[in-house]
């Protein structure tokens, strides 16, 4: 005999009531599962620490206001078209560091410095041999 209505119904409240119970099972383990918890925890001091950012506070100094530090870079001059048309558009002003340009020298030089390092210390493996002639 082949397979009735009832019996059909019966296979999808079995599985519906599996399905249920296992669901159940998996959202208890994962609300007291210790890597969730730890996730969650580390959710929310990202979350302040982005908070923190905004606010424009330094981690590393904890040193002044918001905008203390920033200076706002001139925007360009207005050139006219050939038909004296002007063009405005909605521009962001571009906020740079104070000591931009001082950090980007230094970076520069330090790169020249460590290029110069590693000259050095080809030069001294080739005097030693260790690359062989």
């Amino acid at each position: 005999m082949g397979t009735t209505q009832f019996d059909i119904i019966t296979d999808q409240v079995q599985a519906a009531a599996h399905n249920a119970a296992a669901g159940a099972a998996s959202r208890l383990r994962r609300d007291t599962s210790l890597v969730n918890q730890a996730h969650r925890f580390t959710g929310r001091a990202f979350q302040a620490g982005e908070e923190a950012l905004r606010r424009g506070v330094r981690w590393a100094g904890g040193q002044g206001a918001p905008n203390d530090g920033f200076v706002e870079t001139p925007s360009q001059p207005q050139q006219p078209a050939a038909d004296g048309y002007v063009r405005r558009s909605p521009v962001q002003p571009v906020y740079r560091a104070k000591n931009y340009y001082r950090r980007l020298l230094l970076r520069a030089a330090g790169l020249v410095a460590l290029a110069a390092v590693a000259c050095v210390a080809v030069y001294l493996l080739l005097q030693l041999g260790i690359f062989g002639r």
